[in-house]
């Protein structure tokens, strides 16, 4: 039986609640400079578990090996987010846990295109691709507690809230407590769609 994983890793095209056009398609080492800037700002910093020490190397192996490893190994995609002209503006990762399932999302947005809802969009394409083509039945957000603006992407993307984990979560050596909420297939509209680019 064929799996979506035996063809390229898909782009996927998306529209902003504000009718923006979004493109969310393979990492390409144009997006160097721009993921390392996202992901040293201080604001990623804070709110994920990316290390104080990331680098121009870090950057280059997202690219080259990271990025292009879920969809190698069939379990799951990482996408980076363009704007309309092509240009990075975010990074999304699906990625399929132990239970084959269950996928998880984890993103960050760069600084210049915060609040633009980017990705709010983006979250939304990935989430149904994830249920409606790669068989999913559960897509995951969490993020450590106090993260209030990734759960408004995740909330306004159409998750549903479920709780807090205590002390589920690492950051800088120390256990944190983390926010979680899911998406179901039934949580899907009727006639959702994803548009696959290429």
């Amino acid at each position: 039986m064929s799996s979506p994983y035996d063809q390229p890793q898909p782009v996927l095209g998306a529209i902003t609640d504000r009718g923006e056009k979004i493109m969310l398609r393979p990492a390409e080492m144009r997006d160097v400079d721009a993921i390392l800037t996202a992901c040293t700002d201080p604001e990623s910093q804070r709110w994920t578990t990316l290390s104080p020490g990331y680098d121009r190397d870090r950057a280059v192996g997202f690219v080259t090996d990271y990025a292009p490893g879920w969809w190698a190994r069939g379990q799951g995609a990482a996408w980076v987010i363009a704007d309309a002209d092509g240009t990075y503006a975010a990074q999304l990762d699906l990625r399929v846990l132990a239970d084959p399932k269950i996928a998880d999302v984890g993103f960050l947005t760069g600084p210049a295109a915060r609040g633009k809802g980017y990705m709010t969009a983006a979250l939304r394409a990935a989430t149904a691709y994830g249920l409606l083509h790669l068989g999913l039945e559960r897509v995951e957000w969490k993020a450590h507690v106090g993260n209030v603006a990734s759960r408004r992407v995740a909330e306004k993307a159409g998750f549903t809230f479920e709780g807090t984990l205590r002390a589920y979560g690492s950051k800088d050596g120390r256990r944190v407590d983390e926010w979680i909420a899911s998406f179901l297939p039934a949580d899907l509209p009727a006639d959702a769609a994803v548009e696959v680019l290429g």
